[in-house]
Formats: structure tokens, C-alpha cells, sequence
């Protein structure tokens, strides 16, 4: 069974856009509301991790220098530019659980195991991302730390006091009889004022309890709205530090350039190998079948020429079998090229192909397609060759009673990456499958390594059998 998804667009009432605008903005802050605990448990941890810091780095740094000319000092500062390393470390774990952009850290080696002496020192000062990450977590971190903790905490207890004006503010703490002397223009005598009418005489104003309602109602919606301007300002601070960190902590292009072309690199050897193990299967499969056949029917027809002037019943039974070879021939033959692009995958496309592929299936095999763009050739042909490739595994180890088979294309903004082409076959078979060296998932696993992608195989004994495989596409 094969179904097609379509996408399609309409156009909706101009009060439902404005009503699902306002919907966006309250799920944006409520967003922003669900963030906040952690941003803000980031920034109190920040703090604590600040002034430490700062007290004990500096001590360590003293130390170090006291000792630099018994060369001690040099062993101290190479530990305190480690400790910095691990304390930037946790640094990008911490920005990470805050929910905040991911930031690429160095490939860091382990700065002093299976090293001599001079060599981890040498590795250790020589990496420019030590003293990177000193720079950060030893003097700007700490520094930006007391900055930003200047600002969060005094702006949350400034919410709350304001917030709770109404009950502090309003109700008079003195008791009967008792007098509150202000020294203003001479001593006044006042008894009875609450904070609100006390605060309101001491800037110049008299006995007015309308102007202390104004005046607590005024504080009270000044308290609120700092309360409601609280996410915004953790995440504000938050993304200070995540600056801070993205500039000083994050890996070089560089580096980036070095990991992509050793991925280009074993994209290209596995591409290689995988199109040498397909030759190899191809090889052998021709030989152990086809070939075998054929030679088998050229026998039976030397047999039938020979017999023709002398037993024509033996020639005709001859001449039957050479045409059961053939017939066997050809279709081990048709087989053997379902691991190639078929002439329907290059006229109709891949979505055409898996479905003449589900339809040939021996198992119930169903195909959902999903293809919202039109898919470069060569793409075409490794996502036909992998889909055929795992169901077919699937039919022949899998014992299953039921395939499905997914393809979907997943933009850009879903994956976090690069916009990928998935493929997905899941069976309820027996379970177990994992890649075996020269055969259908190891061949996969290849052929997908070549082109940047991945699979993914989840198959537990017993089953069901979930095998992904992952393509990205070309950008443009």
C-alpha cells in the first residue's frame, strides 16, 4: 500500500491572522517565562563561580609568580591555564543546559597524559585556546559575573518590594499613641502615617492619604511590571556571558575547515569502498547465480543439438529445461538490478520508484513519501539504492509481516543543520539486525558515509527493527 502526502495553501479570515498573531506572542512569552528558572539558576551559579574564581586564581597566580625562579612557578601556571580549560569547559555545559545557542568548543587532547614533561608544558602554553580560556574564565567572566549579578538581584528585590506595596505600605506599623518625629523645618510630631504618607511628608508633601494610594498603586504597578519584564532581563544577561563565551571560548574557523575536510576526506574513502564492495557483491552474485545458469543452458542446448536426429522426445525435453534456465536466469538477472536506478526512477522520479518498490515487495510493504523539493539525480539514486537496500533486509533476515517505509525531506530550520533527506524502514520482525562487513547494512552504512549521511539502526531482540538513514541535501 502506497499513500502520497500534498501539501497545500489556503487563505484565512483576517480576524483569525490577527487572532493567531496575539496567540504567537503570548506562546513567545510564555516561552520566555519557561526559560527563565534556568537562565536565572545559570546566573546565581555564574556569581558563586565568579567571586571563587577571582579568589582563587588570583592566590594561585601569586603563588606562581613567587616561585617562577625555582621554575616551580612554571609548573603552577601551567595547572591554573588547565583549571581555566575545565572551567570553560563546564562554561559551555552550563550555556548549554540554560538553553541557550550551542557553541563549538576546541578538540581539546588530554593536556599531560602519554606526554613528557616539556611536551605538556609546551602544549599546554603553546595552544592559544589556553589562554583563551583564561582570559574568559579567569579575569572577563568574573568580572562580567559582578556586573550582571548587579543588575538581577537588586532588580528582583526592587520587583518584589514594589509588588507587595500594597501590604507594607498601606497599614500604619506604629501603635496607639505612638509618634514618629521627622526633622523638617523643626521637629513634627506625627502619629498614626503609614510608610506611604511618612515618605510622601519627608519629600515635602503633607498629611494626604489620596496621594499615598496614588503613590502605592504607582509602586505596586511599578513592582508588577518589573516582574513581568524579569524573563527579558535574565535572558539579556544570560546572553551577555553566551557572548562572552562565543568569543573566547568557541573553536577557530580554522579548525572547522580542518574537521570538514577530514570528513570530505572519509566521505570520499567510504564512498570508495563502498562502491568496490558493491562490485565485489555484484561480482559474486552474477557468478553464484546467473552465471551458473547460463553455463547450465548451454549444456542443455549441446545436448538438445545432438539429440535432435536421434531421440527428439530426449532434444525437446532439452530444449524445455534450457528455456526454464533462461526464464530463471533473467529474473535473478531482474533481481540483482533493483540495486540500481531502474528506468522508472530516472522518468517519474523517486517517489514513482519506491512505489513500484512496494508493490514488488514479498512482504506487505507500505511507502510514505514525502518530497516537498525536487531532489539533485544523485540523490535520487543512493535514497532508491539505500530504500532498497534496508527493506530488502528487512524481507530476507527480518521475518516480518509488515514494512513501512518513510521518506521525507526536513528542512533546514527542523534539523538544526543542513536540510537532510530521511529515510526510515521499520519492520516487526524478529530484531537483532546490526551491520554485517560486505553485506546489506554495512553496504548502506557506506554508501550513506560517502555522501556525509548516516544510519542509525534501533533493534532490539525480539523487535520491531527501526533502520534511519540520513542524507544531507545541497544547499541552493
Amino acid at each position: 500500500m502506497t499513500s502520497t502526502t500534498m501539501t497545500t495553501t489556503s487563505s484565512a479570515p483576517s480576524g483569525a491572522v490577527g487572532a493567531s498573531a496575539r496567540t504567537g506572542a503570548g506562546a513567545a512569552y510564555g516561552r520566555f517565562w519557561r526559560r527563565m528558572p534556568r537562565e536565572l539558576g545559570y546566573l546565581a551559579l555564574t556569581t558563586v563561580i565568579g567571586i571563587a574564581s577571582l579568589t582563587v586564581l588570583r592566590g594561585a597566580e601569586s603563588l606562581g609568580a613567587g616561585l617562577l625562579t625555582v621554575l616551580v612557578g612554571l609548573i603552577v601556571f601551567a595547572l591554573l591555564l588547565v583549571l581555566t580549560r575545565y572551567l570553560g569547559v563546564f562554561e559551555l555545559r552550563r550555556l548549554r543546559w540554560a538553553r541557550l545557542p550551542v557553541i563549538p568548543s576546541p578538540r581539546w587532547t588530554p593536556p599531560f597524559r602519554g606526554k613528557g614533561f616539556f611536551r605538556a608544558l609546551g602544549d599546554v602554553f603553546g595552544n592559544p585556546h589556553s589562554w583563551l580560556y583564561y582570559l574568559h574564565s579567569g579575569v572577563l567572566n568574573p568580572i562580567l559575573a559582578v556586573l550582571t549579578t548587579a543588575i538581577w538581584l537588586p532588580w528582583i528585590l526592587a520587583s518584589l518590594a514594589f509588588a507587595t506595596t500594597p501590604i507594607w505600605a498601606s497599614t500604619s506599623p506604629y501603635g496607639p499613641g505612638a509618634t514618629l518625629t521627622l526633622q523638617r523645618a523643626g521637629e513634627v510630631h506625627v502619629t498614626g502615617w503609614t510608610p506611604a504618607e511618612v515618605l510622601i511628608a519627608a519629600g515635602g508633601g503633607g498629611f494626604d492619604p489620596a496621594r499615598a494610594a496614588w503613590l502605592v498603586a504607582g509602586l505596586c504597578a511599578l513592582g508588577l511590571g518589573m516582574i513581568a519584564a524579569l524573563p527579558f532581563v535574565t535572558r539579556g544577561l544570560a546572553f551577555a556571558h553566551w557572548g562572552l563565551g562565543r568569543l573566547l571560548l568557541s573553536r577557530f574557523r580554522s579548525e572547522d575547515l580542518g574537521v570538514r575536510v577530514e570528513q570530505v576526506e572519509a566521505a570520499q574513502r567510504a564512498a570508495v569502498a563502498a562502491e568496490d564492495n558493491a562490485l565485489r557483491r555484484l561480482e559474486r552474485d552474477i557468478h553464484d547465480g546467473p552465471q551458473q545458469r547460463l553455463l547450465r543452458l548451454q549444456m542443455e542446448l549441446a545436448a538438445a543439438e545432438r539429440r535432435l536426429g536421434t531421440d527428439g522426445a530426449a532434444a525437446a525435453e532439452s530444449i524445455e529445461e534450457a528455456r526454464t534456465l533462461a526464464q530463471e536466469a533473467l529474473d535473478e538477472l531482474r533481481a540483482l538490478s533493483q540495486g540500481f536506478a531502474p528506468p522508472l526512477l530516472q522518468d517519474r522520479g523517486l517517489e514513482a520508484a519506491l512505489e513500484a518498490l512496494a508493490r514488488r515487495s514479498a512482504v506487505p510493504l507500505e511507502a510514505d513519501v514525502r518530497l516537498t523539493e525536487p531532489l539533485p539525480s544523485p540523490i535520487e539514486r543512493s535514497a532508491y539504492f539505500v530504500a532498497a537496500e534496508l527493506t530488502s533486509n528487512a524481507i530476507k533476515h527480518a521475518a516480518a509481516r509488515r514494512i513501512v517505509l518513510s521518506v521525507a525531506t526536513e528542512p533546514a530550520a527542523a534539523t538544526g543543520g543542513p536540510a537532510v533527506l530521511r529515510i526510515r524502514v521499520t519492520d516487526d520482525g524478529v530484531g537483532g539486525a546490526g551491520p554485517v562487513p560486505q553485506h546489506g547494512l554495512a553496504g548502506a552504512a557506506e554508501r550513506l558515509a560517502g555522501l556525509g549521511g548516516e544510519l542509525r539502526i534501533v533493534s532490539p531482540t525480539g523487535g520491531p527493527t527501526e533502520v534511519t538513514a540520513t542524507i544531507p541535501l545541497p544547499r541552493g
